[in-house]
């Protein structure tokens, strides 16, 4: 009879946390939005980074895996992070979310947004690194940065992730390309690659990248981008917004008459910019152009 009895609790128990399970993963969606551990200008708790920690409490290793491929943005947000915090390979990760090309609402602190979910998983895990590289005993702030540069330097996963980035025919987030172009030399091996993006693929931190790092050696290239492609390149998301903001920039910098008129058929025969206007007008006024 004692037997009989422990079988049925469980029975019960395994029926409850299912029911909690579900009920936990409904919750989260029907709030739909990738929260921290606090939000507002009080960072008061977030229910919903609380309930995502009930279900991972109650879920196995091989159901977070497999909610890290389910349908919804703000399931694989949580439990993507997550397994990158258990040490898991971000890279299938990553690749799974650049295919998905999904975004989904975001809040950190008091600051909201809308994330691409391959830019959670990538941020993630250089965060990540960040963290491991430094102790409580680093309090001078310039062994920190020093220590935080070259953890993301010489990490071999985070060199693969960026190297998917660079190698992708994607019109992937700008602030990749930011993070990976602005901020630290990148491998001879990249070059040929970084030509394509800049001048084929008009990625301006590509361009700047080459402006900074190869100006001589790569000064007919510059020239012919203005005076063969630019005019006709295309610029129709808002990622290349972002890129044509900056191009615009540096031609209106140089002073030269032929590259302002350049700028002025530019933004005369496209229309698309005008919908991410804010970006670019500031330099319009700063040089006198009206649109």
């Amino acid at each position: 009879m004692k037997i009989i009895f422990t079988f049925f609790l469980i029975i019960q128990i395994v029926s409850f946390n299912a029911q909690t399970k579900d009920e936990l993963i409904k919750k989260i969606i029907d709030y739909n939005v990738f929260e921290s551990d606090c939000i507002g200008i009080a960072c008061a708790p977030s229910e919903q980074y609380n309930n995502f920690k009930k279900l991972k409490s109650i879920i196995s290793s091989e159901e977070l895996i497999q909610l890290s491929k389910h349908e919804q943005p703000v399931i694989r947000a949580y439990t993507s992070s997550e397994l990158i915090n258990l040490n898991k390979n971000p890279i299938e990760l990553f690749i799974f979310e650049i295919d998905k090309d999904e975004k989904v609402e975001t809040q950190d602190g008091c600051i909201g947004d809308y994330e691409a979910l391959s830019s959670i998983v990538y941020n993630a895990y250089r965060g990540k690194i960040t963290l491991e590289s430094i102790s409580s005993k680093d309090s001078d702030d310039k062994i920190r940065k020093r220590k935080i540069e070259n953890a993301l330097s010489n990490d071999k996963t985070l060199q693969k992730l960026d190297s998917i980035i660079l190698y992708s025919n994607k019109d992937l987030y700008w602030l990749y390309y930011f993070n990976i172009l602005e901020k630290k030399k990148v491998s001879e091996n990249h070059i040929k690659r970084i030509l394509d993006l800049a001048f084929k693929q008009n990625n301006s931190y590509a361009f700047d990248y080459i402006l900074t790092n190869y100006p001589e050696k790569h000064q007919l290239e510059i020239r012919d981008y203005f005076e063969n492609t630019f005019l006709t390149a295309n610029f129709d998301s808002e990622n290349k917004v972002r890129y044509l903001d900056r191009f615009i920039e540096y031609l209106l910098a140089t002073n030269r008459e032929d590259y302002r008129q350049l700028c002025i058929k530019k933004l005369q025969r496209d229309q698309y910019w005008k919908n991410h206007l804010n970006w670019i007008e500031d330099k319009l006024k700063k040089y006198n152009l009206v649109f």
